[in-house]
């Protein structure tokens, strides 16, 4: 009796043991391919940075460009400062960029709507990552579009070109130039302008930080 129960037991055990290794086998091939499928999103992810950065780079550079215009534009109208219409004309043309930045976001989406990103925890990897998209992103998109919203608001119109240089259209155009909405409608334009190349510049810091994080996770 007492070898049956015997026999019994290190059946039950045997039996135990085999559904009990069942399983971990079972968990650790699914964590090896959520393991292997991050890493592919984390090479995704980086190539779509490494797109961004230049595309970034170069709209901050134009809008930076824009601002400085605007800004000696602003100068120029101050009281003790000398008024040069020639001068303040060529600075108009200058002082809008038309881009504003859009990021791409596929990988970083899909990665977190399957679970993958934040799977094995949130660590600091996936935390960097997530304040680019989050934060950075979204922080450049809205002042992207308050900034294109001040290039395209109804605004003192001023005649340009050729035009712009004939006696009667000059005078107009100085009046509007002196004008306290001008004025201020400008101001508003270089602050925005200022504030958004901020943004970017903060953007492009996290980006080149968390390439360099994935380089090393990928190493």
């Amino acid at each position: 009796m007492n070898k049956l129960l015997t026999r019994g037991g290190v059946e039950f055990l045997a039996v135990f043991l085999g559904i009990a290794l069942s399983f971990n086998v079972e968990e650790w091939r699914e964590d090896a391919q959520i393991k292997n499928r991050l890493r592919s999103d984390y090479i995704n992810i980086k190539k779509d940075l490494e797109k961004d950065l230049p595309y970034l780079k170069r709209i901050s550079a134009e809008q930076q460009t824009a601002n400085q215009s605007s800004l000696k534009m602003i100068s120029m109208l101050n009281p003790d400062s000398s008024f040069n219409y020639d001068d303040f004309m060529m600075l108009n043309d200058s002082s809008t960029a038309n881009n504003t930045f859009f990021g791409t976001q596929s990988s970083y989406d899909a990665s977190v709507s399957s679970g993958r990103l934040t799977y094995f925890g949130n660590d600091e990897l996936s935390n960097e990552i997530g304040k680019i998209y989050s934060h950075h992103y979204y922080r450049i998109h809205y002042n992207g579009e308050l900034l294109d919203n001040t290039y395209f608001r109804e605004l003192p119109i001023l005649a340009r070109g050729n035009l712009s240089f004939k006696t009667k259209i000059r005078e107009e155009n100085i009046k509007i130039i002196k004008s306290h909405r001008y004025i201020t409608e400008l101001q508003l334009k270089e602050e925005i302008q200022r504030i958004y190349v901020l943004r970017c510049d903060a953007g492009i810091d996290q980006i080149q930080k968390v390439i360099k994080m994935l380089e090393e996770k990928l190493s």
